[in-house]
């Protein structure tokens, strides 16, 4: 069961109506998890950036590049990260040891603040570079 949670209200309401079902099945002597987290990005800051992103790739292909909107969403969240003192992802070899393999930060882990947070920066980093959105 997964349930999203607005108010403390709600949440009392939830957790009360739950806890019988918690209690009978740990009783019966089954195991349980409960997982509280924040809430990840929604759809439409998912769509923005994604939108932004694709500005950002076709303004820069005009300039010369010929990375993808999926290399530049890397090369963004990476530089966001450094810039807002974010956990940086990280590189490793790859199990052959014939290339390098980024590993880390992925925009669908993004908590609904962060999403907000990477919109405003990529906002002001192509407005920066020129790049409009």
């Amino acid at each position: 069961m997964i349930f999203t949670l607005h108010n403390s209200q709600q949440a009392h309401t939830v957790i009360k109506d739950l806890w019988p079902k918690i209690k009978d099945n740990l009783e019966a002597g089954k195991q349980l998890r409960l997982e509280i987290k924040k809430a990840t990005r929604s759809t439409d800051q998912n769509d923005m950036f994604h939108a932004l992103i694709d500005q950002v790739a076709k303004a820069m292909r005009v300039a010369g590049s010929d990375w993808s909107a999926d290399d530049w969403k890397r090369l963004l969240i990476d530089q966001w990260a450094n810039e807002t003192g974010r956990k940086l992802g990280k590189v490793a070899p790859s199990l052959d040891g014939q290339r390098v393999v980024q590993l880390g930060l992925q925009s669908h882990k993004f908590t609904v603040e962060e999403g907000s947070d990477f919109i405003e920066w990529l906002l002001c980093w192509m407005a920066e570079k020129g790049i409009e959105k």
